[in-house]
This record gives C-alpha cells, structure tokens and sequence, in this order.
C-alpha cells in the first residue's frame, strides 16, 4: 500500500480520536468538581455532579460524535496492528480483534450517555438507581478492555521487535493514562475543570497521540504490505 494511503488511514484514525474527545467533552465535561479522579472512575456517582446544570443540548450532540466518530478508531487500530506485527504476528492480530470488539462496546457506550444525561437531570432516584444494574457493568468492561489492549500494546513495544522505536512504550495508551492519573493528582482543587477534562476524556485523549505516532513510524516505510 502506498504511503500516502497508510498516511490518509492515520489522519482519519487521528481525527477520529479528536472527535472521540470532542464527544466525551460535548457528554460530560462540566467545570464541576466531581469524583471521577480517572479515566477509570466510571461509576454514576462518580459522574453525575458533571450534569447537575449541564445544557441538554451539549450531551445530545456529544451522542452523535461519538456514534458517528468513533467507529473510526478501528482505522487506527489497524495501522497499529501493523505496526506491531513484527514482533509477533498471531499476537497483534489477537490483539487487534480485542481492539475492536472493545470499540464497538465503547461506541454503544458513548450512545447511551444522552440517556443518562437526562435521567441523572430528571432526578428520579429510583430510575438512576435502577441504571447502576446495567450502565456501570458495561462502563467497567469498557475500562477493563481498554486496559488488556493497551498492556498488549505495550508489551509488543517493549519487545524492540515492532515498527516502533521503544521509547514509544512511553507515550503508548496506558504509559498515557498512568500519567493523567499523576498529573490529576497533583493539580489543585482551582483548577476542577482541567482535572474533568483529563479525566473524562483519559480514554480517548491518548489513542489521538498514539495513533498519529503511529502514522508516522508506518510513513518511515517506504515498503510496507497493508493486510491481515
């Protein structure tokens, strides 16, 4: 496959990945202080101060970026099965399979966060209380998916074996989200919206570096067979 095609795959994948954090800012971002420290922290309670008086309009349309953007992700998840498939081809392929029965779970995921928008404003206890049942298992699979595909994508790295160079391990998904997980620590309480940003968006903000690292180190090939 051409360089310009691999590079074309890598800026829509990128792309994607800002528009997966456009949609968790339109979703849930609020200037609020809130309980959710990390990424990982997905529980309702840990998220429902975000829409105390969040406009309806904002978490209706971070619905749509998501449904609409992150499909896309798959894109970069294939350039990064690429990418690591040296180091061990039935490995990555594995891994890539993971990759995408996650992002599909994390698009119906992202889908349902109008819903829970308006029942959180609605107030009815018993209906958000009922919602914990089946909304926080599969927000927590999400997490838990997320996690096993980024350590798999580490440890390729690490192997020195892939296309990328090793100090890419240290921007890799995880190594990304470790960081936030410092980084929202140590902030001060004045600045709760950074710290929502960091942690609502823990998700989808690394795959934007990680995919566009990975861009690059597959357009430094000027032979590169694209295929499963």
């Amino acid at each position: 496959m051409k360089r310009n095609v691999i590079v074309a795959l890598g800026v829509l994948a990128t792309f994607s990945a800002v528009m997966g954090v456009t949609a968790d800012v339109f979703s849930a971002w609020s200037p609020n202080e809130s309980e959710m420290n990390t990424a990982f922290s997905v529980d309702l309670d840990s998220i429902r101060s975000f829409y105390d008086d969040k406009p309806r309009w904002t978490f209706i349309l971070g619905n749509y970026f998501g449904v609409y953007f992150i499909p896309l992700h798959i894109l970069g998840f294939f350039l990064v099965y690429h990418a690591l498939k040296p180091a061990n081809k039935n490995f990555a392929l594995a891994l890539f399979a993971l990759s995408v029965y996650a992002t599909t779970i994390g698009v119906g995921l992202h889908g349902t966060l109008a819903f829970v928008g308006d029942i959180l404003q609605s107030g009815n206890a018993a209906l958000i209380e009922g919602m914990k049942d089946y909304w926080q298992p599969w927000a927590y699979s999400l997490v838990v998916l997320y996690s096993i595909v980024s350590v798999m994508i580490l440890v390729l790295i690490i192997t020195g074996r892939s296309l990328y160079p090793r100090w890419a391990a240290f921007v890799s998904p995880i190594a990304i989200v470790v960081m936030t997980v410092f980084v929202i620590a140590i902030l001060p309480n004045s600045t709760a919206g950074v710290r929502s940003f960091l942690s609502i968006s823990g998700l989808n903000l690394p795959l934007v570096i990680f995919f566009a690292i990975t861009t690059w180190v597959l357009a430094r090939h000027k032979k590169l067979e694209i295929s499963l």
